[in-house]
């Protein structure tokens, strides 16, 4: 009982943080939320303990001796600018996310003809996509395009209250939200019904991955994509959310994924999977 008391408590007190932090952000201007979080970048990359040691850890494992100590350590601290960046921008667009996320994306989407073409065949479009540049702000201002929202897949969180928060934020240009433990069927009817289905394949997969080379190393992948992709012909395109300074980004998308299969199921998942980790 006390246990499950404290995990309430807690629960409770990141919710009124995260209310808190809505608040501090809603009168500011796009300027000032980018230079309010270069500055909170900055001191939490000088205090960022454990986490700093993990980002230096995966930059050696990924480069090796390709970058200086000088290299690392200046991705190391942008890292974490641009974290704190993007977390203050999502809580700022949460006020007016069409007209705030017009602010950020002021360029217009570079490929949004390639997503129209695919989608023309009927057949429904994968997004293939990752944890780069504002991938929360992206999703906001795809649902805003004149294409089919976003069917993305997430990881519930454990608090209630903050996950409510995040539903509605994810959801608010009209995306819809599933849950990791989906049906595949479901995602399924939303290719038949030609609509956009969003993967983000850049995390490590507990159980029923396929592993293949990501950065020179092997990592356990997402199957899914593939699998569905080539089960019901939906086209794969990629989708980025490109930094173009100051706070601000582009969307970009494509070029389709092209991608024959041999016949040889298995071999064409891990072929066309490893295809996409090579785009990212």
């Amino acid at each position: 009982m006390l246990e499950k008391n404290l995990k309430s408590f807690q629960h409770m007190f990141e919710y009124a943080v995260f209310k808190f932090l809505v608040a501090v952000a809603a009168p500011l201007s796009y300027k000032t939320v980018y230079n309010l979080g270069k500055k909170l970048g900055e001191i939490l990359y000088r205090f960022g303990g454990k986490r700093k040691r993990i980002i230096f850890t995966n930059l050696e494992i990924a480069f090796e001796n390709t970058l200086s100590y000088k290299e690392k350590k200046n991705v190391a601290r942008n890292s974490f600018i641009h974290l704190v960046v993007s977390i203050l921008q999502c809580l700022w667009l949460k006020i007016d996310p069409e007209n705030r996320s017009n602010e950020l994306f002021t360029e217009e989407p570079e490929g949004l003809d390639v997503i129209r073409q695919c989608l023309e065949r009927k057949k429904g479009v994968f997004i293939l996509t990752a944890h780069y540049g504002n991938w929360e702000a992206m999703g906001i201002r795809h649902g805003y395009l004149d294409v089919p929202p976003l069917h993305s897949i997430a990881r519930k969180l454990d608090n209630p209250y903050l996950e409510k928060e995040i539903f509605l934020f994810r959801s608010a240009s009209g995306n819809k939200v599933f849950y990791k433990d989906i049906s595949p069927l479901k995602l399924v009817r939303v290719l038949k019904n030609n609509g956009c289905v969003a993967i983000l394949l850049d995390q490590n997969t507990a159980k029923g991955g396929v592993f293949v080379d990501f950065l020179g190393k092997k990592a356990a992948t997402a199957r899914s994509i593939a699998l569905l992709s080539l089960a019901s012909d939906a086209a794969i395109v990629p989708m980025f959310c490109v930094a173009t300074g100051e706070g601000r980004y582009k969307i970009r998308y494509g070029p389709e994924i092209i991608f024959k299969p041999s016949g040889n199921k298995e071999k064409d998942i891990l072929d066309l999977t490893q295809i996409c980790a090579d785009f990212i």
